[in-house]
């Protein structure tokens, strides 16, 4: 496992198990697998102190892993991807998501056969063209505008330039501007509020709480920009909140229940 500098916080983990629910609801992250992150950490850094109160978020995601016979325990599960192809079709799974370059090139290769005229040699190249970084007369800090740039590439100027008053400062607690949440709300295909705060941005995870002492500011900033009515804002808030609680808040202590709602 690991614990790692991100955005601001540290993030911690991971845990490899095999995944017994169903996918038809997000994974969550189970006592058992906060008790064994907490010992590792108390272990690594005892001078810390930490606690569970010192916890943010969490998060658990569900990798597929292609069958490779029985194994003695799920990290020894194979990370190697496999790809079929049929007449105008090519799927993939397995993999891992430090390995996403080869398997699109491995894709694109099986793709190739099937797209007469297309002669791309599929050579390896740059992950990311250099962009410039963005000006404002903000006096924005130079660490401040290499994330922008890292972050939103060629769009970094215009997210900057699309800012109102006050928006070009970071939301407490995290390096997020608040300009990024009006930016993603207007261009980033938001269907839903934990689509803004998990993952177009990721306040959700960065701040306690999910970030709900945050939503009245980010209503006025994101609600003209999606063009919800209040009635849509309120039942996006509601779904929100009861998603944070249920699937990426800390789960409750062992001998205790709770309920989670689908």
């Amino acid at each position: 496992m690991f614990a790692f500098p991100r955005e601001g916080a540290t993030l911690v983990g991971t845990t490899d198990v095999d995944h017994g629910d169903g996918l038809e609801r997000e994974a969550v992250i189970t006592r058992a697998e906060v008790d064994y992150l907490m010992a590792a950490l108390h272990a690594q850094f005892p001078e810390l102190a930490l606690n569970e109160g010192d916890i943010l978020a969490t998060y658990a995601g569900v990798r597929p892993v292609v069958d490779s016979g029985p194994v003695d325990a799920p990290s020894k599960a194979g990370r190697e991807h496999a790809i079929w192809c049929g007449d105008g079709l090519v799927g993939v799974t397995g993999g891992k998501l430090t390995t996403f370059r080869a398997i699109a090139l491995d894709v694109l290769r099986q793709a190739r056969g099937q797209l007469p005229g297309w002669l791309d040699a599929l050579a390896p190249c740059a992950v990311f063209d250099p962009v410039a970084l963005p000006h404002t007369e903000a006096r924005l800090a130079a660490p401040v505008l290499r994330r922008l740039a890292g972050r939103h590439g060629e769009a970094a100027q215009a997210l900057v330039d699309a800012a109102q008053p006050g928006e070009l400062e970071a939301i407490p607690g995290t390096e997020t501007l608040w300009a990024e949440l009006r930016w993603a709300a207007r261009l980033e295909a938001v269907e839903h509020l934990d689509d803004l705060l998990l993952r177009r941005t990721r306040l959700g995870l960065l701040l306690r709480g999910g970030g709900l002492q945050h939503l009245p500011r980010i209503r006025a900033i994101c609600q003209p920009e999606l063009g919800w009515l209040d009635a849509r804002w309120d039942e996006e808030a509601a779904r929100y909140r009861s998603l944070w609680n249920n699937h990426y808040s800390l789960p409750t202590a062992a001998g205790t229940s709770t309920t989670h709602e689908a």
